[in-house]
């Protein structure tokens, strides 16, 4: 079994998110024995948002392309065939203004390949390629949004569930670390996702 844990948080040692996802990582080491893990930091080596160059590298076939174009490309293949090759994954991080920090999306951006990780039948309808996963989603906000005034209000949740359905993931466990900056949730916010993790049961 191999794990890919994709880290997003610029606190790098105070965040929530964080603590949360290495105490899984640790929690699912322990119950599948052998199981090795990949880390991939995007607040210490974020991808580079999509430019010109590396959208026409994904529309030319990979034997006609320059080696400008080859370079450009070969992050986004580093970053789908560790998706590919990992059996599990674990993606922490925080919720910024309703929605995904934009390493994040860069993240996405990277993966949502068209040949790679989803593709199109014959009638042209899009199926994804990313199969057999299991997907852990942990993060952190500093509101509530589970429940109203703002439950409306979360666009990280649902972008992720959707991503991740478009190629193919539907196995989602997401795992709220909720109300960090809320004067009636802080204190227990973090305790509570801790908590969680710890009862959490793993098929």
């Amino acid at each position: 079994m191999k794990l890919l844990h994709i880290k997003v948080s610029p606190d790098t040692e105070g965040s929530a998110s964080r603590a949360v996802s290495t105490l899984l990582a640790e929690k699912l080491k322990k119950h599948y024995r052998g199981l090795t893990e990949t880390v991939v930091d995007l607040s210490v080596a974020p991808l580079p948002h999509l430019d010109a160059l590396t959208i026409g590298a994904f529309f030319t076939r990979a034997e006609n392309r320059t080696p400008e174009q080859r370079t450009a490309v070969a992050r986004s293949d580093e970053m789908v065939d560790l998706l590919l090759e990992n059996d599990l994954v674990i993606i922490s991080s925080p919720m910024w203004n309703l929605g995904l920090p934009s390493v994040l999306k860069a993240w996405f951006d990277h993966i949502t390949r068209a040949g790679r990780t989803f593709g199109f039948s014959e009638t042209g309808t899009k199926f994804g390629l990313v199969t057999g996963k299991k997907v852990y989603v942990v993060v952190a906000s500093g509101s509530i949004f589970t429940h109203a005034p703002s439950m409306h209000d979360d666009q990280f949740t649902p972008y992720i569930r959707t991503a991740l359905t478009y190629i193919g993931i539907t196995d989602i466990e997401f795992i709220r670390i909720e109300g960090t900056h809320d004067p009636r949730n802080r204190e227990t916010a973090l305790p509570s996702a801790i908590q969680f993790v710890n009862h959490l049961p793993i098929n």
